[in-house]
């Protein structure tokens, strides 16, 4: 586990291109959007923003997440990925424990949720050792939803 802790920098056009050749390992690739994917669909999504997550200088890895309360009342992390050479040092846990606290200070935030496709078992494990329960509901398409309950 990495010491350093992570810090999230909303992406601009001036790290949007660091954000975009950011890649999971080979194996991963069809468990999680291309950032450019991502960062496309942040731009028609009004409640979220993205983040690149960054430790130290360098950029890591990117989040996407609400800023506001979605329709259906909660705060979503629709994107999340760490870089295969940052990944295994503790980042991604940092980056979730960031988000979480970033979204506690809304007055109006009772429940962060997250999916994550079914066969991927570490974004499962990672989610609930962050605190988040699997609420037995299912996106439409199939993905496994979690929910982090704020008290």
């Amino acid at each position: 586990m990495s010491t350093e802790q992570v810090h999230l920098q909303l992406i601009t056009p001036e790290n949007e291109l660091e954000c975009i050749q950011l890649k999971p390992r080979e194996d991963q690739l069809n468990l999680v959007a291309s950032n450019a994917d991502s960062l496309i669909h942040a731009t028609k999504e009004i409640t979220s923003k993205p983040y690149g997550i960054f430790a130290e200088d360098r950029m890591v890895g990117f989040i996407l997440f609400d800023n506001e309360i979605y329709n259906d009342g909660f705060y979503w992390i629709l994107r999340f990925m760490i870089d295969e050479k940052y990944q295994g040092k503790g980042y991604a846990k940092l980056a979730i424990k960031e988000v979480i606290h970033k979204l506690k200070e809304r007055t109006d935030c009772k429940q962060i949720r997250v999916s994550h496709v079914p066969h991927n078992m570490v974004a499962n494990a990672l989610y609930k050792k962050s605190g988040f329960q699997e609420t037995g509901e299912f996106e439409d398409n199939g993905d496994i939803i979690l929910s982090y309950y704020i008290n």
